[in-house]
């Protein structure tokens, strides 16, 4: 599954054309706390909030709070996939 990921990622950022860290995504993990509209509020595992923004055009799974996350954003906070995970 873990490759599966990662070719979400690359077919991602080959159709937007960007390659490796150029494509800008960063990935983090965290269990999601809460979901306030269009935010996510995820706590990643030192204990800080992150807050994520998401539209209809972030990819994710069906997530609820107490999930465990991945998740792949933009420098300015934009969840582009949402992916849950075993904690």
């Amino acid at each position: 599954m873990r490759w599966a990921r990662g070719l979400v990622i690359a077919s991602y950022c080959a159709a937007v054309g960007l390659m490796g860290a150029a494509c800008g995504l960063d990935g983090v993990q965290g269990e999601l706390l809460r979901i306030e509209g269009t935010r996510y509020v995820l706590k990643d595992p030192g204990g800080k909030e992150l807050t994520l923004h998401i539209d209809s055009r972030t990819h994710k799974d069906a997530v609820q709070p107490g999930d465990g996350v991945q998740a792949y954003i933009t420098k300015e906070g934009y969840a582009e996939f949402i992916q849950r995970i075993e904690k």
